[in-house]
């Protein structure tokens, strides 16, 4: 095992109807919250209404920004910055997927930044310039979506509009939320795609640390996490024909969470690939994160397959599916099309003229000092290249 140290100050309120009693819990934090979400958020408007109730009844004035689009950018976090500032707001409180809360989480911590907001963000893993935020506005978190875990991780991941580059900042010392509140029935109404992209990413979340650990002795881990992944892939296809299983989505949402709060990556290597090559996808071509995240580990699997260097990858294989990598990737291939995913990028506009610069916009953001992208192995340029055509 990798040496450690885990702190999660988080404090779950896992029950249904929970959220609309946001207003007990702001009124512990401070005296005017900025509610953050979606540019179209009209499927939650019963929610707002019970919410703004809650704070109007513990004395808790708002004010409501719903500027965050499904990869958000620099420019809506600013917007909003600026509105918690003119409106001396204390509290901010994120409400949705992974876009809205990691949106929130930008502008919780812009409030308070000295510096340009692009230097918070690690937009280049080579060059030293980010400056991590060291405080931040108290959060509440409220997920509507079982995917990103933001509810209880301290990362949150936002978009340059204007170099295209996507990309995260890390901030323990002040990006956890002092609240998150997860009620799994605000996430039966969620379309059947979005439902499936959020069970892959929270796979994938997994999956990432799985593959690329460094050490030999991950008895624990190993267990755990293989654990998680079956249940999501097995609970998946249910909560598609019962969507208004609130126990089954209540399964989905909390496996979301602990698949990023630290419990099962703990003294393993955590570095995210795959992610990074989604998050050009999503960046290039405005593709869902979950959806570049099924075509990313499956072209990550059928690469691995074929070098010597794939032994995480092999008992991946054998111990999710019971079969040999290559057959391994090809189950996941038909259950990624009986979920609706896609198993192609040019489902989301690719081809093979853009794989070159797809890859140099990966060397460009998550490639380090050394050259190479952080895996385990490491891979160069020309690997990331090869997975990208995988995937065409």
């Amino acid at each position: 095992m990798e040496n450690f140290t885990y702190h999660n100050p988080v404090e779950v309120v896992f029950e249904e109807g929970c959220a609309a009693r946001v207003g007990e819990y702001a009124a512990r934090l401070g005296k005017k919250a900025v509610l953050v979400t979606y540019e179209e958020a009209g499927f939650l408007s019963s929610l707002f209404e019970k919410m703004h109730a809650s704070l109007e009844a513990h004395g808790v004035a708002y004010c409501d920004y719903f500027g965050a689009s499904p990869n958000p950018t620099l420019a809506q976090a600013r917007c909003s910055i600026e509105l918690c500032r003119a409106e001396n707001a204390d509290v901010v409180i994120g409400i949705g997927g992974g876009s809205a809360m990691d949106c929130a989480k930008v502008i919780a911590a812009g409030v308070c930044y000295e510096h340009k907001l692009e230097k918070m963000i690690l937009f280049s893993h080579s060059d030293g310039e980010q400056i991590p935020p060291e405080k931040a506005l108290p959060m509440i978190l409220i997920p509507t979506l079982p995917a990103t875990g933001s509810e209880m991780n301290s990362t949150a991941v936002i978009t340059n509009e204007k170099t295209q580059r996507k990309s995260y900042v890390w901030a323990p010392a002040c990006m956890y939320a002092r609240y998150a509140l997860m009620d799994p029935a605000l996430t039966t109404g969620l379309p059947p795609f979005q439902t499936a992209c959020g069970a892959v990413d929270t796979v994938a979340h997994i999956a990432e640390s799985y593959f690329n650990g460094t050490s030999p002795a991950l008895d624990v881990q190993d267990r755990m996490q293989e654990g998680v992944i079956r249940a999501v892939l097995d609970r998946l296809p249910y909560v598609l024909e019962h969507p208004d299983d609130v126990q089954a989505r209540g399964v989905m949402l909390w496996a979301a969470s602990i698949a990023l709060n630290g419990w099962l990556l703990s003294g393993t290597y955590g570095w995210a690939p795959m992610h990074q090559m989604g998050h050009v996808l999503s960046a290039q071509f405005g593709a869902t994160h979950g959806a570049t995240l099924a075509v990313m580990i499956l072209a990550w699997m059928r690469f691995f397959s074929s070098r010597p260097d794939n032994a995480r990858y092999v008992q991946y294989a054998e111990r999710i599916y019971g079969k040999s990598l290559p057959e391994a990737a090809e189950e996941y291939e038909r259950y990624l099309v009986s979920v609706g995913l896609p198993t192609r990028i040019s489902a989301f506009g690719a081809t093979e003229a853009d794989v070159d610069r797809l890859a140099g916009k990966v060397e460009a953001v998550s490639f380090g000092p050394d050259g190479l992208l952080a895996s385990n192995p490491k891979l160069a340029k020309a690997d990331v290249a090869a997975i990208y055509r995988l995937a065409l």
